[in-house]
């Protein structure tokens, strides 16, 4: 029986291994969905405008989320939302992806806030 040391643990999916990459899978997978659904109903109940310090909250949510898949990526463990080994493409997918539905959601809320429900 031989012991892994932790450089052989790099590279198995599913596999985290630190605490750092822990939080990073946690932010863009539960914390920062969470994170941009009560930010961006705070954005229609205020409806105060378009430049203010939830929207500047949002863009910063939005970035920790793509730093935290980066971060997951680059550990060597990466796994998809199903529990598969992450390839370097669907980094890029979440990526486009999250740019587009995030820039929908923040669009689709300053609309509502600050134009359609005022």
């Amino acid at each position: 029986m031989t012991s892994k040391s932790k450089g052989e643990n790099q590279g198995q999916p599913g596999q985290i291994a630190s605490l750092w990459v822990l939080g990073a899978r946690l932010t863009w997978v539960l914390l920062g969905p969470f994170a941009l659904l009560l930010i961006s109903a705070g954005i229609v109940s205020r409806g105060t405008g378009w430049a203010t310090a939830l929207n500047v909250c949002f863009g910063v949510v939005v970035g920790l989320m793509l730093f935290g898949r980066w971060v997951e990526q680059r550990s060597g463990g990466a796994t998809t939302t199903k529990g598969e080994p992450s390839s370097l493409e669907d980094c890029k997918r979440y990526t486009i992806v999250l740019l587009i539905v995030a820039a929908s959601l923040w669009v689709g809320a300053n609309l509502l806030g600050n134009h359609i429900l005022k």
